[in-house]
């Protein structure tokens, strides 16, 4: 993955938060606030006039996400290095997009928990938006989190699912994807502790093979 894919993911959970009414759109005010914050959790130089300065022949009010990605590319993504904390520029585009899409109250993982698995759903999912998760990787997902907690894999518990995904879409989005791993459907007999350990050791995983494949990249450029 690259770093701008690796950029792109969580800013577009972060854009589509900011689209309340579901229209594909976003205020320029928000896109400013939202850009300045990006700028800032990747120590880029913000011009808080070029925003605008983008989109002054553009009178229509909110702007769409293909509207923004112009603006994005050229004043955050390509300027974007490798000199900024990961860990600080997700946890905003997390903090973002859960505020308007976590229902906390149906799942039984914490808000850390579930930062992970939201982690790794941008690490796993297929690189076209919507950003989706699809059937081969839910199930190398819960393989790893199951091996990861001690726990024996259930094919029978799986295929079940399974059955009911691809009666639907054969996908999931990153909602649905912390709702299922908080619902503890798959790590039964497991206590709390034990699932958040799972889920912590994949994310570190998760952490590696990022920084290995960011490495191998840089290798060969």
């Amino acid at each position: 993955m690259t770093l701008r894919d690796e950029l792109l993911k969580p800013i577009w959970h972060a854009f589509t938060a900011l689209d309340v009414d579901k229209s594909g759109k976003v205020s320029k005010s928000q896109l400013k606030v939202l850009s300045h914050n990006l700028c800032t959790v990747l120590k880029i130089p913000h011009d808080p006039v070029a925003l605008e300065e983008h989109f002054k022949d553009d009178d229509e009010g909110p702007v769409s996400n293909q509207g923004y990605m112009p603006y994005l590319n050229k004043f955050i993504l390509d300027k974007a290095t490798d000199n900024f904390d990961r860990q600080d520029f997700h946890k905003m585009c997390w903090t973002l997009s859960s505020r308007k899409n976590l229902e906390q109250n149906h799942i039984f993982i914490s808000n850390d928990d579930a930062f992970k698995i939201w982690c790794i759903f941008n690490f796993l999912s297929e690189d076209r938006y919507p950003l989706i998760i699809v059937t081969e990787e839910i199930e190398y997902l819960l393989r790893k989190l199951t091996d990861a907690m001690g726990g024996s894999w259930v094919e029978e518990r799986f295929e079940d699912y399974k059955l009911k995904l691809n009666s639907k879409r054969q996908c999931l989005l990153v909602w649905e994807l912390i709702s299922l791993v908080g619902s503890g459907h798959f790590s039964k007999g497991m206590d709390h502790q034990t699932l958040s350990m799972g889920i912590n050791e994949i994310k570190k995983m998760w952490v590696q093979l990022s920084f290995w494949n960011n490495f191998s990249s840089k290798g060969r450029e």
